[in-house]
């Protein structure tokens, strides 16, 4: 028994790994050549607050929040995909180049359908940074109807 568990415990560590090395890839695979970061030139995502509370909401109500970031790097900033940690939060975000010294936004919508109790979300950008991957988070409290 024990070690079925262990082996199920493995192949979650291993599929989980996998996954970031394919969003790795593919977020390399997507930048242009003229975006492609190096040690000289390379694009800085400043997000102003990458870490806040949305407060209490009722069960079913849903909550918007805009992550504004100004690109602090010397080469344009291009986000190539956004990944919210779970279904219930939905992002847009600046498809344009940002330039450097200017600014953009990750917007996201969290519904809490069937959720409840204090939750905490991870939106992840990924972007022609140096790494690639870019975290938020905010958290909420869904209080019962």
């Amino acid at each position: 028994m024990r070690a079925t568990l262990l082996l199920f415990c493995l192949l979650g560590i291993f599929s989980c790994t996998n996954e970031q090395k394919e969003a790795n890839n593919a977020t390399e695979n997507a930048i242009p050549a003229a975006l492609k970061p190096s040690a000289e030139k390379q694009p800085v995502l400043k997000v102003d607050n990458p870490s806040v509370s949305l407060g209490r909401i009722v069960e079913g109500d849903s909550v918007f929040h805009t992550f504004n970031f100004k690109n602090t790097g010397n080469l344009p900033l291009k986000i190539i995909s956004v990944n919210a940690s779970c279904g219930c939060t939905t992002p847009k975000w600046s498809t344009d180049a940002i330039q450097p010294g200017k600014k953009g936004f990750i917007r996201v919508k969290f519904d809490s359908k069937g959720k409840e109790g204090k939750l905490q979300k991870t939106i992840t950008a990924y972007c022609n940074t140096l790494p690639a991957e870019n975290r938020m988070a905010f958290k909420v409290e869904v209080l019962p109807k």
